[in-house]
């Protein structure tokens, strides 16, 4: 039987799953009050499963930092690590460019790379900060709208509505796409059950990460 390692523990997969669901909930009932001419009455009705589906959202944050702060800061530690090989990956972006669109960017290996990647590290500390940016100027504009002023309120607007669908266009484009590539980890990010995925995925993505911090306990003697 091929081996299996640990690679989402259950507090990361809910987060995620939530998270996910949650955002793109809000991102279609948000758009279409903002961009549709709709009645008063629709466009209240949908702001109200807004605000519902925002106290899912901002919920899912702070049980995931209250119950699991250990993977919080695992994850973070993660992120916020860079060395020499991190740097050196994006001397050929990890060889995307030259796998699709036969562009010869750099050289031809890509550098080694931990847990993530350095592209991985880049997009999730800006999906993390737009997490923690999209709730609190969200309820700064419900709830202190009138004690912010129409200048900050104009601003955190913009912020909140632009700002979530620039990262949105990220994850659709760059984020999803490429997390499609490793189908070991997107259905271990993704299934009903562990969070697992196959050794030769994490020594093809993160053999630094496979060396370094794995720990086998199946050898046989």
């Amino acid at each position: 039987m091929a081996e299996r390692i640990l690679r989402f523990h259950p507090a990361d997969k809910i987060f995620h799953a939530v998270n996910a669901v949650t955002w793109f909930a809000l991102l279609f009932t948000g758009a279409v009050v903002y961009f549709c001419n709709l009645s008063d009455e629709t466009a209240n009705n949908l702001m109200i499963w807004h605000i519902w589906i925002a106290v899912v959202y901002t919920f899912n944050l702070i049980g995931y930092l209250v119950f699991a702060p250990h993977r919080f800061a695992a994850t973070l530690n993660a992120l916020l690590t860079w060395d020499m090989d991190t740097i050196k990956w994006f001397r050929n972006f990890g060889g995307y460019p030259r796998r699709f669109f036969k562009i010869p960017f750099g050289p031809v290996e890509v550098t080694p790379q931990g847990r993530y990647n350095a592209g991985q590290k880049a997009s999730y500390l800006l999906f993390t900060a737009a997490i923690v940016m999209l709730i609190v100027t969200g309820w700064l504009l419900w709830v202190f709208a009138p004690a912010i002023g129409k200048d900050a309120f104009l601003s955190m607007w913009y912020l909140h509505v632009w700002g979530s669908l620039f990262i949105t266009v990220l994850v659709v484009c760059a984020h999803i796409p490429l997390a499609l590539l490793s189908m070991s980890h997107f259905l271990g990010i993704w299934r009903i059950g562990t969070g697992d995925i196959s050794w030769e995925a994490a020594e093809h993505h993160s053999p630094v990460w496979l060396e370094k911090d794995v720990i086998r306990t199946n050898i046989e003697k």
